[in-house]
């Protein structure tokens, strides 16, 4: 996947960059329904997006674009936006409206190149490298449970928190740094599948659902004044795994079920009519009218 826009110099303007990402640059090769205005307001969100493994595995989230700003030498990104007419958070609309859907709720991040970042002050590195200076950065993906997070315990730095958290997109479907490094959980009595999946290198939509719940788990280890929970979360109808700990330490909602329940064995209907050029109900349409479909040739590069 080297087509994202946005990469070299500071972000666009996001309605033109999400038109741009997931439309005109993206397609044929992946597959798309538009949100309409309206029901990005009603649910905080732009896109549905869907890895499509060969062998019928997936992973689904429901995303919000949002870019990374500079104010003088403050970092910001709005995660705490309310629309117009709306009380409530855009942050939590965003996760409750992908409740419906067992699916993760996450943030697509413009974050324009190095030059832009230049001034960023994240003292982190990744594999050595500073966090503002990494390649492949300028659209990364970041689990919406790390930006509520940031904003509790970071607050004015929470843009630069969740953007040294955030996962470049194009590393997550095609990695260039070979296999990916194991997940360490702070509940150890995992089933042994799960334990797994989070222990050896994985590809395609496995990878990505990985990379999402990694820094969720980085930041739960720090958690360290609430215990893990040995309780059962209840099972999404087709997830890969169905003995997922109920977890949650201080995020809102149960984190290893809020991104493992969007792995699943075979593709949701309304993914299958978007695949296979069907228009779906028109509930459906009307809930999802902005769905993303990256099948596995893309997400093996």
């Amino acid at each position: 996947m080297q087509y994202f826009p946005g990469t070299t110099g500071g972000p666009q303007r996001k309605c033109d960059a999400t038109a741009s990402l997931g439309l005109a640059e993206a397609s044929p090769r992946v597959l798309f329904q538009e949100f309409t205005s309206a029901e990005e307001a009603a649910a905080g969100a732009d896109w549905m997006w869907w890895w499509v493994d060969r062998d019928g595995t997936c992973f689904g989230l429901l995303a919000q674009a949002k870019i990374l700003k500079v104010r003088g030498r403050r970092w910001t990104v709005d995660f705490g936006y309310t629309t117009k007419g709306h009380s409530q958070a855009q942050i939590t609309k965003l996760i409750e409206a992908a409740e419906p859907y067992s699916v993760p709720a996450a943030y697509v991040l413009y974050c324009g190149d190095r030059k832009y970042r230049a001034t960023m002050e994240c003292v982190r590195t990744h594999r050595g490298v500073p966090c503002r200076d990494r390649e492949r950065a300028g659209v990364s993906v970041a689990c919406a449970l790390v930006a509520q997070e940031a904003t509790k315990s970071h607050q004015n730095a929470a843009g630069v928190e969740v953007f040294h958290d955030a996962v470049p997109l194009e590393d997550i479907a095609n990695p260039v740094e070979g296999l990916d490094e194991p997940v360490h959980p702070l509940t150890r009595e995992l089933d042994e599948e799960l334990a797994r999946f989070l222990r050896q290198p994985q590809r395609g939509a496995r990878r990505v659902a990985k990379e999402l719940l990694r820094p969720l788990e980085r930041i739960r280890l720090g958690q360290f004044t609430s215990a893990a929970t040995l309780e059962r979360s209840a099972s999404t109808a087709g997830s890969l795994f169905r003995d997922v700990p109920a977890d949650r330490g201080h995020f809102s909602v149960p984190y290893l079920d809020h991104v493992l329940r969007g792995l699943r064995t075979g593709v949701p209907d309304y993914v299958r009519d978007v695949m296979e050029g069907r228009t779906s109900s028109v509930g459906m349409a009307n809930a999802l009218g902005g769905i993303v479909v990256i099948t596995d040739a893309d997400a093996l590069g």
